[in-house]
């Protein structure tokens, strides 16, 4: 099919408004000018500066039509640059400078051009007819937001924040109030930015086609020396930014329009929470303690300190009296370089990395069911899916954009079923909440097949072509008292099976689920019965199903790609196999591997207190913080003989360190992230390391030269090269190269010439040969078990929007500004009955110790159940939590902490 612009024929594509395809045909972007559209929102026609003139035959009758929501269709004649177009714009480009200050027509000097100012340019400046009167919004600009900043003077009321705040984000905080001259955009119930509920994504900011809406760092009008594309450091969304460095100093940045991650849109973390890199608090220098203060030392010093040290231990003790931990901030060449030089430089698989808190049963238990522990599908998969299962999970705050696009899905009416202790923004938006007890999610998943199964609503086609030992797990579950288990769970039998029959009758279901599954006594066992679901109801292998693990960390899917564990080398092969040995010991040059399992973080510990690890060393974490019942974790790190730390700042951990390494931030360096929909994506080095800091990965490749291992690709760090090494060695990455990677990254399995993948299991091809059912009844938490009658309440522990895990980056920004501190979340019936009022500091206690922290009214969680954070480090809430972790890989039950709580 074919239209016509100014009488010549192009071809046109399917859904095309007129717009898109002129901006296609004649590849630019300005070829016909606007001022309310933006391709990230739905088309609104509002100003008319797109208009063209339409017929149906050449040289026909024409009609002027607002190209931005017109479809174009076979036939048409598109005239969009005549005369009368051009009149017709600058008229209204002439009423809407009537309005408009006159010194923000032009852009200063040392500014670049709004859009707005491009479109003044682009259609010529009109003589205003009208008469100059008082701006109707010529008022104080509103500088109350630690980030966000307006000045409606300059609003054009293009709609366009508006919708931003409701089409992307999803918020509805900004408005449009009063009506004619009087119409103006509104803030919450017209208030301040900082009044309002805004969440600061800066949505509105980078649409905002004037200087209405800016942001403190004024990026959008930087002339900056240069524009680096690279990766977010924060969680496992993964989103591409664009970085404005002047004078080798990061400016700004915007959300790439052309990233497939985050289309265009980012967090207030992305986009703002950068100015950590050049901190005052950011460590420059090596330090060696020497009579118990750190100490300014040389690089050599320290690398010399260091060899010396492990050498002499190693020596002493044998290599498995040393352990790494590694860290899911790094790179996956740094983190690929870090568990190759505990392997091969050392001679111990005593490695293993925060995965090990957060997110190993994921991996454990998919891999026992499908064989890959990794999501089976793409975010992008959103927009084909006719159900979403949310489980233990809340992206609103821990993956902001994905859970922007989930909370879109939700907002438009998608079937939504919500399982979560917690109400939250997209629970109160779901068809169904299921408000389970923290520690039951065995006993819901139990409940939920038992409808399935016996309301006849499994895919029996897909059971008996493509899995094993249904049979079995049916058994198991038909029998279950399911008047047991909603008393378990607390949620009803009737709220559970409607639940389970709108995920079964689903044509497409989608699960998200994140550590509300994984950090349980049965997160392992979890993670398979969430995989029986899938399967027994057909949702997998195809577009808009699956199960997607909302991964914590920026990089915790790569680190364990990796070989960050104490089990799995890179690739995730058995290093207990001798043939797996084998074959890393030649892609490694050496003679042989070890080959005794290593000692998982939990195991290093113990195992630090039983005087069999002598030293640990440590990249990027701060294991004493987030790592659960500190003073456990405090008496194991006073036993070590040797401590090093690679870190940005000083932390709870660098604190006990013998020595502190100086790395640089992801801004310092290059290399690769991947995400939770396994897409290794760039990081491209936008600035010069920080003082004497090196990156984590030349730190490592200077350390294994020191111990007798020197790096084949190099003693220099050179994430393309080591690429080139993850390569060879990692099957599934067979076909990655720096360049192959391109701006929106590639989804492994990668072939080997580049093709990458979007879906796993197509068609029941798991990659173990068949998917595998698995049963188990619900067990109690050995917390609860033992300290629950002495500590009647539940805590559990969470995110909030505004920091990142323990907060080490983003309490040296503005956030900190916004959210200064964590807060205990109890029911009111619960705090009036001890006497405590809403803000008052309480003291809540374990079996392992107490901190004080402010109550807040909340009936967001039940009666008997308290929530809060781990951002701040004044409270260190993990003094309190417990040792208790999933049966088989160790991670701890963050969810499920016995507590009591009182008036102080």
């Amino acid at each position: 099919m074919k239209a016509y612009i100014n009488n010549i024929a192009h071809p046109i594509a399917q859904g095309e408004t007129i717009l898109e395809f002129v901006r296609r045909i004649e590849a630019d972007k300005n070829a016909i000018p606007t001022m309310c559209q933006d391709d990230r929102l739905e088309n609104f026609g509002s100003c008319r500066v797109c208009s063209v003139e339409v017929a149906r035959e050449k040289d026909g009758p024409t009609r002027t039509m607002a190209s931005c929501h017109t479809p174009i269709s076979e036939g048409l004649y598109i005239y969009h640059n005549t005369e009368k177009m051009q009149r017709l714009r600058k008229n209204i480009v002439e009423l809407v400078l009537s309005d408009y200050p006159d010194d923000k027509i032009y852009p200063p000097k040392n500014k670049k051009a709004t859009p707005f100012q491009e479109t003044i340019a682009h259609i010529g400046i009109p003589n205003v007819r009208y008469p100059e009167g008082d701006n109707h919004l010529d008022t104080k600009p509103d500088k109350s937001h630690p980030y966000i900043k307006s000045d409606l003077s300059q609003c054009i009321n293009c709609f366009r924040c508006v919708r931003a705040c409701e089409e992307i984000q999803g918020e509805m905080v900004l408005g449009m109030s009063g009506r004619g001259f009087a119409t103006n955009i509104i803030k919450g119930f017209d208030e301040s930015f900082d009044e309002s509920a805004c969440v600061s994504c800066g949505a509105c900011v980078q649409t905002c086609p004037t200087e209405a809406l800016t942001d403190v760092f004024e990026t959008k009008t930087l002339i900056a020396d240069k524009t680096v594309r690279t990766t977010c450091t924060y969680c496992g969304v993964g989103c591409q930014l664009e970085v404005a460095v002047i004078d080798g100093k990061i400016k700004g940045i915007q959300a790439p329009e052309t990233a497939e991650v985050n289309e265009g849109h980012t967090c207030l973390k992305g986009r703002f929470a950068f100015q950590f890199y050049n901190h005052p608090d950011r460590l420059r220098e090596p330090m060696i303690r020497k009579n118990g203060t750190l100490e300014v030392v040389t690089w050599d010093e320290a690398y010399n300190f260091i060899a010396e040290k492990l050498i002499s231990i190693k020596n002493k003790y044998g290599t498995d009296a040393i352990g790494g931990i590694s860290s899911s901030r790094a790179t996956n060449e740094e983190n690929y370089l870090m568990q190759k030089m505990i392997r091969v430089a050392i001679g111990t698989n005593n490695i293993d990395g925060c995965a090990r808190v957060c997110h190993a049963p994921t991996a454990m238990g998919m891999q026992q069911s499908f064989g890959t522990g990794a999501a089976t599908n793409s975010v992008e998969d959103l927009k084909h899916t006719d159900a979403i299962f949310l489980f233990g999970a809340n992206p609103v705050k821990g993956h902001p954009v994905t859970g922007a696009k989930i909370k879109q899905a939700f907002m438009k009416g998608v079937t939504s079923i919500v399982v979560d202790p917690v109400k939250t923004v997209l629970s109160e938006l779901a068809t169904y909440h299921l408000q389970l007890r923290p520690g039951t999610n065995v006993a819901i998943l139990n409940m939920m097949a038992h409808y399935i199964i016996t309301d006849n609503l499994v895919n029996t086609h897909f059971i008996s072509s493509y899995t094993e030992k249904y049979e079995k797990f049916k058994s198991h579950v038909v029998g279950l008292d399911m008047d047991e288990l909603a008393t378990l769970t607390g949620v009803s039998k009737e709220l559970v099976r409607k639940a389970a029959h709108a995920y079964a009758k689903a044509d497409r279901a989608m699960e998200f689920h994140g550590l509300g599954v994984t950090e349980h006594y049965q997160g392992t066992k979890t993670i398979m019965l969430l995989s029986n679901l899938a399967m027994m109801t057909g949702n997998i292998g195809k577009n808009g199903v699956g199960l997607n693990p909302l991964r914590g960390q920026n990089n915790v899917q790569g680190a364990a790609d990796m070989g960050v564990q104490p089990h799995q080398g890179a690739g995730y092969m058995d290093i207990n196999k001798p043939d797996v040995q084998r074959y890393y010991a030649e892609k490694y040059g050496v003679e042989k591997m070890p080959e005794k399992e290593g000692y998982k973080i939990p195991e290093m510990l113990d195992a630090a207190l039983d005087g069999n690890i002598k030293a640990l060393y440590i990249m990027g974490e701060d294991t004493i913080m987030t790592d659960p019942n500190t003073n456990h974790s405090i008496k194991a790190f006073e036993k070590l003989e040797l401590i090093v730390v690679q870190e940005l700042f000083m932390t709870a951990t660098t604190e006990m360190a013998h020595v502190v390494l100086p790395a640089s931030s992801y801004f310092e360096k290059n290399g690769t992230f991947t995400n939770g929909e396994r897409r290794v994506q760039r990081v491209n080095k936008v600035i010069e390391p920080i003082g004497n800091t090196k990156p984590d990965g030349q730190i490592i490749i200077d350390m294994m030269s020191k111990l007798g291992y020197d790096q084949p690709t190099g003693l220099i760090y050179d994430a393309e090269k080591i690429i080139e090494e993850i390569a060879d060695v990692i099957p599934f990455m067979k076909g990655l190269t720096w360049d192959r990677l391109g701006k929106n990254g590639l989804q492994w399995p990668i072939k080997e010439y580049g093709t990458d993948t979007k879906m796993l299991h197509i068609d029941g091809a798991f990659k173990k040969g068949i998917g595998t059912f698995h049963h188990f009844d619900f067990e109690e938490s050995p917390e609860i078990l033992e300290h629950g009658k002495q500590y009647p309440f539940i805590l559990t522990t969470g995110r909030e929007l505004e920091h990142y895990n323990s907060g080490t980056m983003t309490r040296r920004t503005k956030n900190q500004k916004i959210l200064s501190k964590d807060v205990l979340e109890v029911h009111p019936k619960d705090a009036i009955k001890k006497g405590i009022d809403d803000h008052e500091l309480v003291r809540i206690f374990s079996d392992r110790g107490s901190v004080n922290i402010h109550v807040k009214y909340s009936k967001n969680v039940k009666k008997g159940i308290l929530r809060t954070t781990f951002h701040q480090p004044d409270v260190f809430i993990n003094i309190i939590t417990g040792s208790v972790g999933d049966k088989t890989t160790m991670t701890p039950e963050y969810k499920v902490v016995a507590v009591d709580f009182e008036k102080i």
